[in-house]
């Protein structure tokens, strides 16, 4: 368990800029724990928080604006529920695009067709029902 780390070992662990722990400061999203020294410390339960910010950001393709009305708002706020039921149903379908995309390198790391790509009913199989997707309901996974 960590005591409390500086801004620039939080910084430094996360990969991220002091200065964008800074921003989050400023608008609402994260607090140091204390300062000394005029310096910023960061304890768990902060540290955690900057986790869950950073999940929700990369993996939940969440802007920091909706982060924070998630964060601060009641669950039943319509604001929020708008946005989390926004980004489950673009969650299921990135992961509906990576179990599709998984099933095709795996078969492809073992078929015995000269050009799988091309020749490959399985893995033809698999693009066709992405194209059917993408053509009839305009899912898009990089969207």
């Amino acid at each position: 368990m960590i005591d409390a780390l500086s801004i620039a070992e939080v910084a430094q662990r996360f990969g991220i800029r002091a200065s964008a722990l800074r921003y989050y400061e400023d608008i609402d999203l994260l607090k140091p724990t204390f300062r000394k020294s005029g310096r910023r410390y960061y304890a768990q339960a902060e540290l955690r928080r900057l986790a869950l910010i950073q999940l929700l950001r990369k993996a939940g393709y969440l802007s920091l604006s909706e982060i924070a009305n998630i964060l601060v708002s009641n669950r039943h706020d319509q604001i929020v529920r708008n946005i989390l039921e926004e980004r489950v149903k673009i969650l299921d379908q990135k992961i509906e695009a990576a179990i599709t995309t998984k099933k095709y390198l795996e078969h492809r790391l073992t078929c015995p067709r000269e050009d799988p790509v091309n020749d490959c009913p399985i893995l033809a199989g698999e693009v066709d029902t992405w194209l059917a997707k993408c053509l009839i309901s305009g899912f898009n996974v990089l969207d």
